[in-house]
């Protein structure tokens, strides 16, 4: 049987990864969805066509909240994960870092969908959440995995 101790702070951890996390989801979804019918795009299809877009701008601004939400998609379940067991050893740190990612993830977010740059360019702004997610890694695995191997 294995005992897993957590910090006496460790809810500040659960606070970012299990809970400020899946809200800006939600906020992301909500997005999406609002933007939805001004850009006529009816469901299932998750995107506007090229067409569409080109003589629609609400089309295009659908695209890049819909891209924003699934490359949200894509890296939510790993930082969760990275900030749940980062927050084992170094609580304080793996909170701060995670509250970073969201606010590089609301700035990517922003950028993305009303800065009116085209192509979504202005997805730039919140590209610091790579640096965050990397250091959620590395504080996983070089600061708490390294201590549970033993060779």
């Amino acid at each position: 049987m294995v005992a897993i101790v957590v910090p006496e702070n460790y809810g500040a951890v659960v606070a970012v990864a299990l809970g400020a996390i899946p809200v800006l989801s939600f906020i992301h979804g909500a997005i999406v969805s609002s933007l939805r019918k001004d850009a006529k795009v009816p469901y299932p299809h998750t995107y506007a066509t090229v067409e569409q877009c080109k003589s629609n701008a609400k089309a295009e601004q659908f695209n890049c909240a819909q891209r924003a939400h699934a490359n949200y998609l894509e890296n939510a379940p790993q930082t969760m994960l990275f900030t749940l067991f980062a927050g084992l050893k170094y609580p304080h740190l793996a909170t701060a870092i995670g509250a970073s990612w969201l606010f590089f993830r609301t700035l990517y977010l922003y950028g993305y969908v009303y800065s009116g740059k085209p192509q979504g360019k202005g997805r730039m702004l919140g590209g610091g959440f790579w640096l965050s997610q990397g250091a959620l890694w590395a504080l996983s695995v070089f600061g708490v995995a390294k201590d549970m191997i033993s060779f």
